[in-house]
């Protein structure tokens, strides 16, 4: 029987068996690398658009907010604007309110009633007069009840000083807006 060494051939079959296994993991680290490399990069460019949106995102926000405050500033002087024409309507109808009030006493008081005194407190009128009789005087006090200028008349005094003279006291809160 003929016996034929094939040892040789098969240590380098094993050598290049190694080689090719080395340089097939070489080129898979490779290749990972690279990758590595590449999938870095695009991560960096993510991180970086990102930061540039959040910086144009802050930018715009401190845009908004400047106008936010100016929109605050200008209710502000909207509702200060605002009261002062308020007070300025209050003023005029306060001017005029009285001239009506007192034209509305002068149509509303009877023939034989009289006033003697007007006194005015915080909206509150005290009329103090006379009248001919118990009669007169009652329609003067519906009257004012019925008036839109006045709200809350009472009848406080009314008193019999002479044959055919009346006293009286009607308060009342006067409404000059009205």
């Amino acid at each position: 029987m003929i016996k034929i060494n094939l040892l040789p051939v098969r240590a380098s079959k094993k050598r290049e068996a190694g080689k090719q296994w080395i340089v097939l993991l070489v080129l898979v680290l490779s290749g990972a690398v690279i990758g590595n490399y590449f999938w870095m990069t695009e991560t960096d460019k993510r991180v970086e658009q990102v930061k540039a949106r959040n910086a144009k995102y802050t930018a715009d926000l401190a845009t908004l907010n400047k106008i936010i405050g100016e929109v605050k500033n200008i209710k502000a002087e909207k509702a200060e604007i605002e009261k002062k024409l308020k007070a300025l309507k209050k003023l005029k109808d306060d001017r005029r309110g009285p001239v009506r009030v007192m034209d509305e006493i002068a149509t509303l008081i009877p023939q034989r009633v009289w006033i003697g005194s007007w006194e005015e407190l915080n909206g509150t009128v005290t009329f103090t007069g006379s009248g001919q009789s118990h009669e007169e005087v009652a329609n003067f006090f519906h009257k004012l009840r019925e008036s839109k200028f006045f709200s809350g008349v009472a009848l406080k005094n009314q008193r019999m000083v002479g044959e055919g003279k009346v006293d009286f006291i009607i308060t009342a809160t006067v409404n000059y807006s009205a």
